[in-house]
């Protein structure tokens, strides 16, 4: 956006173009809100998705793991059922959390 003495010279010199100039900064502010607003739509679909997978995954994991001791294979039982175990563990010990969003980029 240009200064309001730049802008009142722009009227002066072109009508209308000081409402055009004004009209041109809302579209880009709608534009650039606009793909924030998708980005951060994809991340949370993206979460959901890696969400859902982890769940699938474990949730078999525990199941075959349940059949498998059922069926008198301790080894395999036990190394399917650490699976899950380990995931559970790793979501809480402390690290690097990815799950926070850059910061947008400057205008």
């Amino acid at each position: 956006m240009p200064h309001p003495a730049d802008l009142a010279g722009y009227e002066s010199v072109v009508p209308g173009a000081g409402d055009r100039i004004i009209r041109i900064a809302e579209n880009a502010a709608e534009t650039r809100n606009g793909a924030i607003t998708n980005a951060t739509n994809a991340a949370i679909k993206s979460a959901e998705n890696g969400q859902s997978f982890a769940f699938f995954l474990a949730f078999t994991a525990m199941v075959a793991s349940i059949v498998f001791f059922a069926l008198g294979n301790n080894i395999a039982g036990v190394a399917l059922i650490s699976f899950p175990v380990v995931m559970l563990v790793r979501s809480f010990l402390p690290g690097k959390d990815d799950s926070e969003p850059s910061p947008p980029p400057a205008p």
